[in-house]
């Protein structure tokens, strides 16, 4: 894992870049897609 990005939505904790693609909460083990959290940017 690499670079923290953003937020878990279910515990808070800082998401960190997965190898295997998208993001990974390393608290409670929550798979987010990328495409999902860089829509969610300004």
């Amino acid at each position: 894992m690499i670079h923290s990005y953003g937020r878990c939505q279910c515990c808070g904790e800082r998401l960190y870049e997965n190898v295997s693609g998208g993001y990974r909460c390393p608290n409670c083990r929550t798979d987010y897609a990328a495409d999902v959290l860089e829509s969610r940017l300004p």
